[in-house]
């Protein structure tokens, strides 16, 4: 019983899963074409409305290219407030670099009494460098603006002499009824796609509890299961349905197909109609030219002005990691100097630990060297001296020995307070 039950939950599974395949290839299929046959059944319903009325779009046009450059513009000169602060922010991280002279005591012999502050160990090249490259952005972003305005002018003159003797295109059908329902028509193919994915899960958890219920048979054999006689009258019933689960994923696929049938002849009908459009209004091309160099130089505009914006986000998070460092690095200034007296603090304790720990090691050796001279005295004449060799050896001996490291820097006592009290009055900078 469990096997036939098995046999026919797999062969189930195998009609279903192609069946369901191409239900999900079919919705998806449906869905793009729909999508595509609306844009080009709305690009068509334009093009034929529109070029009843050439000279109206033509002053739409130009307004809207007037007003996104004005846009443009005005994002721009928000733009540049940003860069000021972040600017600003920059000359005044090095402002301050260049007012923190190194102590004295962090220089090398070779230097001399030479003074120099943190600003000489940045990299000038880098800042100059950054910089340059935003005048750069700015000036590409200026060029391009000039250029724009000098085509909307143009664009001006022709829209005053420009007549509107034109051939009227055949009007597309504004109906709209037709797109509700073709998406019902595809609502109705996602649900029945949504359904088939529930019955082939169901499909699937049958087949997994026959293979559990024919794997566990010959246990069941030896001994009474009550949950695998439960399981048993739950496959029992289940697999009476199976067949009735396959049928009805096939007459859903039938009426999936139905409907989409309907999308995908709407969508060639649209492209055809969308064709003849593009037909039409290639006959007016001697009026679109003007048009179409104008939109193209927007276009080229637009793209200069996303080029100019993304290379000026990433100069300014070049800007702002490069003011961080620096930051950071007047911060962490401070911080050494705090680490040097750390340092010299401990290395004084462990001086402290050795000297201790040697008069100690004297003290010990002296007591030992008396006990020795006190045992000879007493007993030295009765003991022959070759009882034992070691006997007139003096005490162990010990050294503690310092390794060889750079002297640490002496600092200058006013510089540590001065640096106690910025690094307890302002915090450190994020990292």
């Amino acid at each position: 019983m469990e096997t036939d039950w098995f046999v026919n939950a797999k062969g189930a599974l195998a009609i279903a899963e192609p069946v369901c395949s191409s239900a999900s290839s079919l919705v998806i299929s449906a869905r793009d074409s729909l999508e595509s046959a609306f844009a080009i059944h709305s690009k068509a319903l334009f093009l034929s409305r529109e070029v009843h009325d050439q000279i109206a779009l033509l002053y739409r046009v130009n307004e809207a290219l007037h007003s996104a450059a004005t846009a443009f513009a005005d994002e721009f000169q928000t733009s540049l407030v940003e860069l000021d602060r972040s600017g600003a922010r920059l000359d005044d991280v090095l402002e301050k670099l260049e007012g923190t002279v190194v102590d004295a005591g962090f220089k090398g012999p070779e230097e001399g009494k030479m003074t120099r502050s943190l600003k000489y160990h940045t990299d000038d090249a880098v800042v100059e460098e950054l910089k340059a490259q935003l005048r750069q952005a700015i000036d590409y972003f200026q060029d391009a603006h000039g250029t724009m305005m000098k085509d909307l002018s143009q664009f001006d003159t022709e829209i005053s002499e420009l007549s509107s003797d034109i051939s009227v295109l055949p009007q597309v059908s504004s109906d709209l009824s037709v797109y509700k329902t073709l998406v019902n028509s595809l609502q109705s193919i996602e649900d029945h796609a949504h359904a088939m994915g529930a019955l082939l899960e169901s499909l699937a958890h049958h087949y997994d509890q026959c293979s559990q219920a024919l794997m566990t048979s010959s246990i069941s054999n030896l001994q009474q299961d009550p949950e695998r006689e439960d399981l048993i009258n739950v496959l029992r019933e289940d697999a009476a349905q199976v067949d009735d689960v396959v049928d009805e994923l096939r007459h859903r696929y039938s009426d999936m197909k139905t409907h989409a049938g309907s999308i995908f002849d709407f969508a060639l009908s649209t492209a055809e109609r969308y064709s003849a459009t593009v037909e039409l209004c290639t006959e007016l091309s001697s009026h679109q030219t003007s048009l179409d160099k104008h939109l193209l130089a927007a276009r080229q505009f637009a793209e200069c002005v996303a080029e100019y914006f993304s290379r000026r986000n990433s100069l300014l998070d070049e800007l702002d990691s490069l003011v961080d460092y620096f930051e950071r690095f007047i911060h962490s200034y401070d911080a050494l100097v705090l680490e040097v007296v750390r340092r010299k603090n401990t290395q004084n304790r462990m001086e402290k630990v050795v000297r201790d720990a040697l008069e100690k090691l004297k003290f010990i050796y002296d007591e030992e060297m008396a006990c020795r001279k006190s045992f000879h005295v007493k007993n030295g004449d009765y003991l022959p001296s070759d009882l034992w060799p070691g006997l007139s050896d003096p005490p162990i001996g010990y050294e503690i020995i310092a390794h060889e490291i750079s002297p640490l820097p002496e600092l200058n006592p006013s510089l540590i307070e001065q640096v106690k009290k910025r690094l307890i009055s302002a915090p450190a900078p994020p990292k």
